[in-house]
């Protein structure tokens, strides 16, 4: 019996329609993890109303509780569940904004929303615009959430806070402890502004033992009472608590001891070790066996660095950005099998050569073989792009070429928006990615953005090309702005002259010092790389004075005195 006390368990149920609207945009949603999760995560439900003058509202809704029941499953353990949720509020936050300034037809993607987070004995509230959570305890119903609007008139309120309507959101929250009987009830504005207060309560106190009947009820009350809004409502009841959660970062990570170096032969969780692939002072890289002979790659922190918080944040957090990620050229984070020991991560084992493996062994590529790698290289990175991610340290060593592409392996140095402006436990290193590949942005201390992926990339294709670096070796050690503008570019037809004019003009454009002189969008170098800009001539049908002014003038000097010379002759 004292077991089942400290396993949270409720019962729920939700339904959602459009009403008297011809379009539902709102969203219901929930994740009842059972194990692990469960314990580390909680139970999540969450709704969403599309704001109503925008074009994209149901779409916007559908992307916050889609993410949102995703993401926060796949934050570390190490997070405390405010931490977790927020961060990954503000990262969908971040990617709603950006999607509105983006949109060719001027679609705003707003929408309002509020979760519900149960873990152990404790509730957590996350909530932004007039979708609402109410607790009733003891007979007691209770308003928890504080609607986020302004009132014009005696008719007519503005909606004041919405996810996507600003690059910044505040988003409420507050905690409190569980009570085994407690109902909580998630609503959208067409259920609860068109239901009388004390008719809902009444609804609530008659139907708290059958749910289903609770949530179906609502629907026609509320069309009864002439709600013109789509109808969403959320029901669930605690039936029995879990244990105090251990929120603490540092406790949490001191549950997960550092495995030791492990050799091959070795079993681990279950995983037998096949092989050393990589050791540093970081961490060491394993291929590994499940016990359904599948081969998958194990990551393990150093032991130099059990004691460094930051260190081991960064390193959970690797497991976290890759699960987010989904692209055919990045590889696939994999979840344990069983929990897990100590600290390590799992990602699908992809076999071929590194890009540095396949530059040594068959030297410069062709440019076909080179274009058609970055192009699938600038499909999973555009993946990362997609979540608001920079992955900032692109290089030859984190590619593999698999048989059905380039696949980018790594996610050690990724950036997350929204992760950024919502603090971290631990002050921890910039970490920069590999000098001779990294944007120049990161070291003048510019801004970082998608460009400086893209200056990455386009080291590599260089590379590809001519097996040098665009500025050469004084590249690596340039570490001001002033020093960055000394450098220049160096043609890659210098070093290869198969690369042709256009080709090269499209490498020094993304392989500009500046970020504002690159490309706006992947999508646009891309199509330079695969046909010539006619903006780009070739240099011999441009004027040679433009091209090379030093041999007009020496030609025009030397044709001057030749002239003299003839003059001179004839009169003599």
């Amino acid at each position: 019996m004292d077991h089942l006390q400290s396993v949270l368990h409720i019962s729920f149920a939700q339904k959602s329609e459009a009403g008297r609207k011809p379009e539902n945009q709102d969203t219901v949603g929930a994740r009842i993890p059972e194990g692990n999760l469960l314990t580390t995560k909680g139970i999540a439900v969450a709704i969403a109303d599309g704001v109503s003058s925008s074009k994209a509202a149901r779409e916007a809704s559908q992307t916050a509780i889609a993410g949102f029941l995703s993401d926060y499953y796949a934050t570390p353990d190490t997070w405390r569940t405010q931490q977790s949720a927020v961060r990954v509020i503000q990262s969908l936050n971040s990617s709603l904004w950006g999607r509105s300034q983006n949109s060719i037809y001027g679609e705003g993607y707003l929408t309002t929303f509020s979760a519900l987070i149960l873990k152990g004995d404790t509730a957590f509230i996350f909530h932004v615009g007039d979708t609402r959570v109410y607790r009733l305890r003891d007979n007691n119903l209770e308003l928890l959430t504080r609607d986020h609007t302004q009132r014009i008139d005696k008719h007519t309120t503005h909606l004041s806070r919405a996810m996507g309507a600003d690059p910044y959101l505040e988003v409420d929250m507050h905690s409190f402890e569980l009570q085994r009987g407690d109902i909580f009830i998630l609503s959208s504005d067409g259920i609860h502004e068109a239901i009388p207060a004390q008719e809902f309560k009444n609804l609530i106190l008659s139907q708290r033992e059958n749910l289903d009947d609770l949530v179906n009820q609502a629907l026609p009350l509320a069309l009864h009472h002439n709600s013109e809004d789509n109808l969403s409502i959320q029901a669930l009841r605690v039936e029995n608590l879990g244990t105090a959660g251990q929120d603490d970062a540092v406790q949490v990570l001191s549950r997960l001891p550092f495995p030791p170096v492990l050799s091959p032969g070795q079993n681990l969780d279950g995983l037998r070790i096949k092989k050393i692939m990589h050791e540093s002072t970081r961490s060491q890289v394993y291929l590994v066996e499940d016990e359904k002979n599948h081969l998958l790659v194990m990551k393990t922190p150093s032991e130099l660095y059990q004691d460094d918080k930051a260190f081991i944040e960064r390193f959970v957090m690797e497991a976290w950005i890759g699960a987010r990620i989904h692209s055919p050229a990045v590889v696939r984070v994999i979840p344990a099998s069983e929990a897990r020991s100590c600290l390590y991560y799992l990602t699908e084992y992809i076999p071929g050569p590194t890009l540095t493996q396949l530059l040594k062994e068959r030297g410069i590529l062709s440019i076909l073989d080179a274009v058609e790698l970055t192009e699938g290289l600038i499909r999973g990175i555009r993946a990362f792009h997609r979540k608001e991610t920079l992955h900032q340290d692109l290089k030859p060593d984190n590619i593999v070429i698999s048989g059905k592409g380039p696949m980018i392996v790594d996610f050690g140095s990724c950036w997350v928006a929204g992760v950024q402006e919502a603090g971290t436990p631990f002050t921890r290193d910039n970490i920069l990615g590999t000098l001779d590949y990294s944007a120049p942005e990161y070291r003048y201390g510019g801004s970082a953005s998608e460009a400086s992926d893209q200056f990455s990339l386009a080291v590599l294709l260089y590379e590809m090309l001519t097996g040098k670096l665009p500025y050469g070796s004084a590249y690596s050690k340039a570490m001001d702005l002033k020093s960055f503008q000394n450098l220049s570019y160096i043609s890659a037809m210098k070093h290869n002259p198969l690369v042709p004019y256009w080709l090269d003009k499209a490498l020094e454009k993304a392989l500009s010092i500046n970020p504002a002189h690159r490309y706006e969008a992947l999508s646009e170098w891309l199509q330079d790389l695969k046909r010539p800009n006619p903006n780009w001539l070739s240099p011999r049908a441009q004027p040679l004075m433009e091209t090379h002014p030093d041999k007009v003038w020496k030609f025009l000097a030397i044709t001057g005195w030749i002239a003299a010379a003839i003059a001179f002759l004839s009169r003599h």
